[in-house]
């Protein structure tokens, strides 16, 4: 799971000062000063109790360069004393160690975390205010996050099988964080467990081991890093919107679903004909589902099952494999959600799978994606070990992976455990490691907990 972290600190001084490089008069004004310096949080994006004990206060004198600073005590003040009247750069920095940012946040962070502000060209003598209250106020934390993957479907003979499959996406900030654009993606490897490592096209050694090296792909230009630095994506689909179309509110979600219809109930299919349910406790009601995918305008023979609700928008397809959005039953997949400015189709370069010896035209082309885009990413693999795939997903982006106990049809999904609460939102967990971050529910269900 990637999550970038934007941490913005803004500083406002709550008494009047005047800024600017003036003169200062003789006489009252030249008396050395005592000034204190008042750190307090902002918390109207959530009380995350980050220490006040410890901010590194600077005061620096743009007359005569002379620095004084200090560090905030238990109650997060900043005491100096004999300090020259004039025009001061005030800046505070505190960095916190990635630990303990994430107890504090519930908030992975690969690096530890440096919190830095200033305000400049402030003057300081006699007649202004010796207090100076100071209020960090925290810009996003966290982002989205795959949270629910209900991939395993329910009991083919009185579930609803593969149909009633849906992703959750889960705004884990702390601000309105906007769906429109964003793209989810089936990330595609080879699928054999225990691949001939002769052919000339596996990984041989090194985490992937057994994986696809995509620098064996024809075609596939010579000093990059095919593999490392890029994903091949074998369904690719965008949210549509203008940008300020589909808000997620802070701990909320949204749902896309394979066929956004209540799978609970009988519901006619594309045929004209009836698809029933005889355990409805089996599987889920995704009529109200923010999103679906609809891909019967795309294929010659689709599946009678892929029916259009037309009060709930459909994403935009830019790659597909197979009669649906299919999510695959075993776990063997990699998800990823990224956000791009570029235009994909006259962008990126697809590029056949390293398995392929020669380019016909029914040879699957997969497109080159950058990495760099990943907001996050989950990897999902078989429940029994000797089933497990290959890894698909670097450490960097998802260190392990999670599954469903029961395996496939199984009404199972695996979902994001909560780390903490604050002013009511929930926190998720995101080390970037699906074993850690990851739990099941014994049955599926849009906007659950656990």
């Amino acid at each position: 799971m990637k999550t970038r972290h934007y941490i913005i600190i803004t500083i406002s001084l709550l008494f009047s000062l005047s800024y600017g490089c003036r003169k200062i008069e003789l006489g009252e004004d030249i008396k050395a000063l005592d000034v204190t310096v008042r750190v307090a949080y902002d918390t109207s994006k959530g009380n995350f109790s980050l220490p006040i004990e410890g901010i590194n206060i600077k005061l620096e004198n743009l007359w005569n360069g002379k620095i004084n600073q200090i560090k905030t005590n238990q109650n997060g003040l900043a005491e100096f004393g004999n300090i020259s009247a004039g025009v001061y750069n005030i800046m505070a920095t505190l960095t916190i160690p990635k630990e303990d940012f994430q107890n504090y946040t519930g908030q992975f962070s690969e690096d530890d975390v440096t919190l830095n502000a200033s305000m400049n060209s402030v003057t300081l003598n006699n007649q202004t205010n010796a207090i100076l209250d100071l209020q960090m106020k925290l810009g996003r934390i966290g982002g989205l996050v795959l949270k629910q993957i209900y991939y395993a479907g329910s009991d083919t003979r009185n579930g609803a099988s593969f149909r009633d499959q849906f992703i959750e996406i889960y705004n884990n900030s702390n601000e309105v964080i906007y769906a429109d654009s964003l793209y989810i993606a089936q990330v595609w490897g080879t699928n054999t467990a225990n691949p001939d490592l002769s052919k000339g096209f596996y990984f041989t050694s090194g985490p992937m081991i057994g994986q696809f090296n995509w620098s064996k792909s024809i075609g596939m230009p010579a000093g990059i890093n095919a593999s490392e630095d890029y994903f091949y994506p074998k369904s690719l689909y965008r949210i549509p919107g203008n940008g300020t179309d589909y808000p997620i509110q802070p701990g909320e979600s949204i749902i896309i679903a394979q066929t956004a219809v209540n799978h609970k109930a009988p519901y006619s299919n594309s045929t004209g004909g009836s698809i029933e349910i005889k355990d409805p406790s089996l599987t889920v009601d995704l009529s109200h589902a923010d999103f679906e995918v609809y891909l019967a305008p795309y294929l010659a023979s689709p599946l009678a099952s892929d029916i259009d609700n037309p009060a709930v928008p459909d994403l935009i397809m830019l790659a597909y494999s197979g009669k649906d959005w299919l999510l695959d039953n075993p776990g063997r997949d990699g998800y990823i959600i990224f956000k791009t400015d570029k235009d994909i189709p006259s962008t990126f370069q697809k590029y056949p799978d390293p398995a392929q010896l020669a380019i016909t035209q029914n040879t699957t082309l997969y497109y080159q994606i950058p990495l760099s885009y990943a907001i996050d990413a989950v990897e999902i693999q078989p429940n029994a070990p000797t089933s497990r795939v290959p890894k698909r997903l670097y450490s960097e982006y998802d260190a392990g992976f999670t599954f469903c106990p029961a395996g496939s049809y199984s009404s199972q999904s695996v979902i994001r455990k909560t780390s903490k609460i604050v002013s009511g939102r929930r926190i998720l967990i995101d080390t970037n490691n699906s074993t850690n971050d990851f739990d099941y529910l014994e049955k599926a269900e849009p906007k659950a907990f656990k």
